[in-house]
């Protein structure tokens, strides 16, 4: 489905929460009148669409389109983001998916029509349903609270927000292009750093399981991941923190157990990761939202 050039959208979000679901939470078949993209903090969650199932781990999304019947379920507790969307409207002012949704029953998933940008000296790129992409859980922390605020001005703040959203979709497409299939290159450390989010692991450490010298590896990681080994090891204490924070255990803890050198050093990087203080998760954290 061509949505248009990169440079010429105005997108409107109609819907934007951050919640938990319980284990085992389904939101039923269903086809939406909009777009979503379900981002996935903590959990895990899967989508069926078009006759397959996508599961959804921490740090990945999905966007999906109105044109099919989906199913999304959450197999564990989930710290979700779930933003509703246009790609292209005249309107900035928000539109609430939820009157519009149609329920139905097994046995209609059609084929996904997948969202296709022409991006001026590049070309046309296309949004898989499933993704990953660095940088981009801040933005939706801003993105829920312009939605819940509703200052002035916060419809343009929310089409300002989606905006940098596609864009950061849209800059990791294109530099994961040249490089696919290179991500097994780096599996090894990508894992140990999951295993061991609290470990202080050394780029030269991380570069031997991969049989690079350090440098290289750097680059190499730092072009199919987006972002640094340093910066990686960061977000994967982050996602550790926040499941730790919902369930109540202390900052001190948290911030030790994870490897970070002091209980301040934690709370500058959560901030600077999601927008919010420890404190501040903890509480918006619990909020309820639609799927």
């Amino acid at each position: 489905m061509y949505t248009g050039t990169l440079d010429m959208i105005t997108p409107t979000v109609n819907f934007s929460a951050r919640a938990t679901a319980e284990a085992d939470t389904d939101w039923g078949y269903r086809t939406i009148p909009d777009n979503q993209l379900f981002y996935v903090v903590s959990g895990c969650a899967e989508l069926e669409i078009g006759g397959q199932k996508v599961a959804i781990r921490p740090g990945e999304c999905v966007c999906y389109g109105p044109e099919c019947q989906t199913k999304l379920t959450a197999f564990r507790t989930t710290d979700y983001f779930s933003v509703h969307f246009h790609w292209h409207h005249p309107s900035p002012l928000p539109v609430h998916p939820g009157l519009q949704i149609k329920y139905g029953e097994p046995g209609s998933l059609s084929t996904p029509r997948l969202s296709i940008f022409h991006i001026p000296s590049y070309g046309e790129v296309t949004v898989p349903t499933l993704l990953s992409v660095a940088g981009l859980e801040p933005i939706l922390s801003k993105m829920v609270n312009e939605y819940e605020s509703e200052l002035p001005g916060y419809t343009l703040k929310l089409r300002s927000l989606m905006m940098q959203a596609i864009a950061l979709i849209c800059r990791q497409l294109l530099g994961n292009y040249p490089v696919q299939g290179s991500r097994n290159k780096i599996e090894h450390a990508i894992q140990a750093m999951q295993d061991e989010p609290g470990t202080n692991w050394s780029v030269a450490a991380l570069a031997s399981m991969c049989g690079y010298h350090p440098v290289h590896f750097s680059k190499l990681f730092k072009h199919e991941m987006g972002v640094t080994p340093k910066h990686f090891i960061i977000r994967e204490r982050i996602k550790r923190a926040k499941l730790a924070l919902l369930q109540g255990e202390k900052l001190e803890w948290i911030a030790e157990r994870l490897g970070f050198k002091s209980l301040h050093y934690f709370s500058h990087q959560f901030k600077q990761e999601t927008g919010l203080t420890p404190t501040e998760f903890r509480m918006h954290g619990r909020t309820g939202g639609d799927g």
